[in-house]
């Protein structure tokens, strides 16, 4: 097994239980559909985590060309990794009051959503710094503009209460991200 194929294995797991934790929760409300209201912004933020998490484990798999694996790499990489799990939790906490509404608890947890949101894409900045300046410099434009813009919208959320804002937000992010992964991996997902 090589560094990149013994790495490769835990990250997966991670997002692979982020993943299957979205799944869950969405099954939940599938399967029991009087336990718990549904709300369609919440909704569209777990598709929103869910292409995310598929493009960064996809993305993930470009790192076999690393020659030389630095534990700085591997913890960085894992830290992303449970990062977008803690987002999973946060969209779908493992203990949810019967008859809930994910209205109010989209709310209610904003802050804490967009706030590891904003880590998420600070992260993804340093973890593209640690594969060298040549590496950070060969990315598009776009990637640092995208980035600046996600954040201040991301903190503009943590602020907000308005729907139109949430909704609007959220549809224009996975817009975005389905451009993302067919213009950077030439196929679609």
């Amino acid at each position: 097994m090589t560094e990149f194929e013994y790495i490769a294995v835990l990250i997966s797991i991670v997002v692979g239980l982020g993943i299957t934790h979205l799944l869950g929760g969405v099954g939940r409300l599938i399967g029991r559909p009087g336990s718990a209201k549904a709300y369609w912004i919440h909704l569209l933020w777990v598709v929103y985590v869910f292409l995310y998490l598929i493009q960064f484990w996809w993305w993930e798999f470009s790192l076999s060309g690393v020659e030389t694996w630095r534990f700085e790499l591997y913890f960085f990489l894992i830290i992303y990794a449970v990062l977008l799990y803690l987002l999973c939790v946060i969209l779908f906490p493992r203990q949810f009051p019967e008859g809930g509404d994910y209205h109010d608890h989209f709310y209610a947890r904003r802050g804490w959503f967009f706030g590891l949101f904003i880590v998420v894409y600070i992260v993804d900045v340093f973890d593209t710094l640690f594969k060298g300046t040549d590496y950070f410099m060969s990315q598009p434009v776009e990637y640092l503009i995208s980035t600046a813009a996600f954040v201040a919208l991301f903190a503009v959320a943590i602020l907000s209460r308005n729907a139109r804002f949430h909704g609007a937000y959220v549809i224009g992010a996975i817009v975005y991200q389905w451009s993302w992964f067919v213009r950077s991996f030439g196929t679609m997902p």
